[in-house]
C-alpha cells in the first residue's frame, strides 16, 4: 500500500503493516521505520529482489559478490555505526539486533554487508563509536573522505 504524504513523497507500507518507507528526521533522506515493536533476534522482514552483477544505489551485496536490487524496503535502510538490525543475505532476512519500539527507524551498518559502497559518505549517526566516514569493508576512505576525516577535531 502506498500514499502521498503532505511533504509530497510516496510513503510505502509493507503488506502486513509492519514496515514503512519514511522521510527521516534531518537531511538524510528516506529510511525504513518499524510499525511494530521488535525483540532482539526477531526477523523484522523477509525480502526478495532482482539479483545481478551491477553495484547501484540501493542495491545490497550478496555473499557471491552479486547484488540484489528492487527489494522494496531493504535498499532504503539507514546506516548507523551502532545499528539495531543486521542483514542475513543468505536467508534474505532483516534481523533485529536489539529490542526496538514501534516507530523506530531501522538501521544497519553498511560495511557489514558491502565490500565497496556505491558512494562513500560522511556519517552523523551519533554512535559513541561512530567512524565518521562510511566505506565498504574492503576499501579505505577516498580523497573526499580523507579530507573530511582530516578536518575533524581530535577525540
Amino acid at each position: 500500500m502506498s500514499s502521498i504524504t503532505p511533504k509530497g513523497f510516496i510513503e510505502v507500507v509493507d503488506e502486513d503493516g509492519a514496515l514503512e518507507i519514511c522521510q527521516t528526521d534531518g537531511p538524510y533522506g528516506l529510511g525504513v521505520r518499524t510499525l511494530t515493536a521488535r525483540a532482539a533476534g526477531e526477523v523484522a522482514h523477509r525480502f526478495t529482489g532482482v539479483i545481478g552483477p551491477e553495484l547501484k544505489q540501493h542495491t545490497l551485496q550478496m555473499p557471491d559478490g552479486q547484488h540484489i536490487a528492487e527489494t522494496r524496503f531493504i535498499g532504503f535502510l539507514s546506516h548507523s555505526c551502532d545499528p539495531d538490525c543486521r542483514l542475513d543475505m543468505g536467508r534474505f532476512e532483516l534481523v533485529a539486533l536489539r529490542d526496538t519500539a514501534a516507530g523506530d527507524l531501522l538501521t544497519i551498518d553498511y560495511a557489514a554487508s558491502e565490500d565497496v559502497l556505491f558512494r562513500q559518505f560522511a556519517c552523523h549517526c551519533g554512535a559513541a563509536a561512530c567512524r565518521h566516514w562510511i566505506t565498504g569493508r574492503l576499501e579505505g576512505p577516498n580523497a573526499e573522505g580523507q579530507a573530511y576525516l582530516a578536518g575533524l577535531p581530535p577525540t
